[in-house]
């Protein structure tokens, strides 16, 4: 790890996270004034990093799992996509905030937040997903195949869609962080969250040897690493020609102090990298190159979200 890389935040587990334009007016507020004179420049917020940057990936990586895991009927993936989501992600979270008490009072208001909203998804999620799953492995909750059974399953799905975007919604709600108060990442974040489901639901069928099921797998998976590409791409070009504070956040990602964790992790590893390995196990078949591309698109999946965090930047107070 280079020293610049060491110097990256580290979360502080020490109250509730306000909605990310909260945390922006409280900063702003904070630096306008030092001994009487006005503060001006750039800020980068230190309020989110590795713990808060851990729990939107699970959430995501859970949900899409849980997803995918239903669209090809399988039963374990969708399990595993639940205890992602609600032992993963809810760790990551009551680490962040500190103390439990604290989790439940982070819901309290799903009026006008965004975390309040995820929150519940979360809890509903847990509960449905669980209730539709359990005939998989012998457990009647509900008959499988009954209209209780397919309500079930449609309240699932609505609520885990909730889980997959609701980060993107949090971020975006931040006027006062132009790199982060954009529609884009509510749709960044349901691709990727696919993206990653769909990459741990191949190697789980590639593993059980469900052809079928695997081969459409495989176009989903290289048709969402080429949607990513675009969607950053996108994304990227979209704050060059932003406000001042957005474009600043992205020079740091494409030639600043981020550069090489964003094109080296976030890029390369994470998109070119994995779309070269899934055409590449498509046309062998060989599944180390599969566990390869998993690993890639994991790796890339977090950094991306992590250092769209870390370079947020407050937009100059004036």
């Amino acid at each position: 790890m280079t020293a610049e890389s060491a110097t990256i935040g580290a979360d502080k587990p020490r109250r509730i996270p306000l909605e990310a334009g909260e945390i922006a007016a409280e900063k702003a507020r904070a630096l306008t004034m030092a001994k009487g004179a006005f503060v001006v420049g750039y800020n980068t917020q230190n309020e989110w990093a590795w713990l808060i940057a851990t729990a939107f990936f699970l959430g995501k990586l859970g949900g899409g799992f849980f997803a995918v895991s239903l669209f090809v009927d399988s039963g374990i993936g969708m399990l595993f996509g639940i205890l992602i989501v609600a032992i993963g992600k809810s760790a990551a979270h009551l680490l962040y905030l500190g103390r439990w008490e604290r989790f439940w009072r982070a819901a309290m208001n799903p009026g006008s937040s965004w975390i309040a909203r995820g929150l519940i998804a979360m809890g509903v999620f847990t509960i449905f997903g669980l209730i539709y799953v359990a005939p998989y492995f012998g457990v009647v909750l509900v008959a499988k195949g009954s209209a209780a059974w397919e309500a079930v399953r449609v309240i699932a799905l609505a609520s885990v869609f909730v889980v997959m975007i609701y980060d993107g919604f949090v971020m975006s709600a931040s006027p006062s962080i132009p790199l982060w108060n954009t529609s884009v990442l509510p749709v960044l974040c349901l691709s990727y969250s696919l993206l990653g489901g769909a990459s741990l639901s191949l190697a789980l069928q590639a593993m059980t040897a469900k052809v079928m099921e695997a081969s459409s797998l495989e176009t989903m998976e290289i048709g969402l690493i080429v949607a990513n590409i675009i969607i950053v791409g996108s994304y990227i070009s979209t704050m060059f020609n932003s406000t001042s504070a957005g474009r600043q956040a992205a020079i740091s990602l494409i030639r600043g102090k981020y550069a090489a964790h964003f094109l080296g992790g976030a890029v390369f590893v994470g998109l070119i990298v994995t779309l070269l390995l899934a055409l590449f196990f498509v046309s062998t078949g060989i599944t180390a190159i599969l566990v390869l591309a998993v690993i890639a698109d994991l790796i890339g999946h977090f950094t991306i979200f992590f250092l769209l965090l870390r370079a947020g930047l407050f937009a100059p107070v004036m």
